[in-house]
Order: structure tokens, then sequence, then C-alpha cells
């Protein structure tokens, strides 16, 4: 399971185990079906058999490695979170304000402040911004839920209230850069064989 780990003002830690389709944990939440496949080129994550790209986090963002997490970073200072979660396992007809809502189970006392249709490079998507507890600690949360006729492309912020807006335009950034390129005539939906 995705172990993300969140610092929360006081000095503590959230540690929110996630599992997407089982609805365990919160945000920083799902555990994906594929393997990660993509490779970085002059600072973007390309990932042909997906088919997508996205630029990587610089300049205070650490990098790291959590499972099923498709790309994800750690800002220092800070502990806000951003991360790329990508699910692919067939037709996907489940409406988008569906999926985002599952981003969220596991958090407690949430409150979604605002939610909306967007586009992301010409894909629809639907941007969630909440607020809600992990544990003892109170998180917000912005994420891009976005889907394609296979897979689900989940683009998630998580950090302690008192550090939310500090990364934000940075995250912001991340998500304006992520484009579909399609898929690679490889590519098979895990289990479709």
């Amino acid at each position: 399971m995705p172990r993300l780990r969140v610092c929360t003002p006081r000095g503590g830690h959230i540690f929110p185990s996630v599992r997407r389709h089982e609805g365990v944990s919160a945000l920083a939440l799902l555990v994906l079906t594929a393997c990660a496949a993509g490779k970085i080129v002059d600072g973007v994550l390309v990932d042909d058999a997906r088919g997508f790209k996205i630029p990587v986090l610089r300049d205070g963002w650490r990098q790291f490695k959590a499972e099923g997490v498709e790309v994800a970073f750690r800002a220092e200072p800070g502990g806000q979170i951003a991360a790329l979660f990508v699910s692919c396992e067939g037709q996907q007809a489940i409406p988008l304000r569906i999926l985002s809502r599952r981003l969220f189970f596991g958090i407690g006392a949430k409150r979604v402040m605002a939610q909306e249709q967007v586009s992301l490079n010409g894909t629809e998507a639907i941007h969630t911004l909440l607020e809600g507890r992990v544990k003892d600690a109170e998180v917000m949360v912005s994420s891009y839920v976005a889907k394609d006729a296979t897979c689900i492309y989940d683009l998630v912020y998580v950090a302690a209230r008192a550090a939310f807006e500090e990364r934000l335009p940075e995250f912001e950034r991340f998500v304006k850069g992520w484009v579909l390129t399609g898929k690679s005539s490889t590519f098979q939906v895990p289990g479709s064989r």
C-alpha cells in the first residue's frame, strides 16, 4: 500500500494508506493496477504505453517512490504532497464526479469547498477543493480527475491546512502540464488477455 507522509503544522505526520478501489484511506490515495512504464525526458515524465506526459516538479520538491503511484513529490520544507495516480482497468463508464468522490474515502469531517468541470489541455476533468481530517490533522486537498477510454488519471495535492497555499501554484503548473498523448499500440488493459 502507498504510504505518503504529510507534515502537520505542529510537527506531526499524516500517513494516509490508500487503496482506491476498496475506498480505504485518505487522499494520497489509490493503489493502481498498472505498473509504472514512464521515463523522464528533459524534465517531463513520458508514458507512451498509457499515453500521457507531465512535467516533473523541481526546486524544493523531492521525488519519492510509493507503491501504486505513478509519480509523487514532497515539498521540502513544508511536507506538501503532489502525486499522479493512473489506473487502467478497461472502459470507464463511471462519471467523473463519482470517480472524484472515491478519492476522499477515509478523510473525516470533509467539506467540499468547490467542485467544477475543467479542461486539462483538451481533456474533460473535474477539479475538487476539499478540507477534512486525517487522523488528528486538518488537511486540504486539491484534486483533478480525468479519464480516457481505458484509464483514470488522478492529480492530487494534499497539505496541512496551514501550509496548503504555499505550494499550490506549483501544483497548478504541474496539472496544467499534464497532457494525453495517445497510447502506444502495445498497451493492454491489465486482465484483458
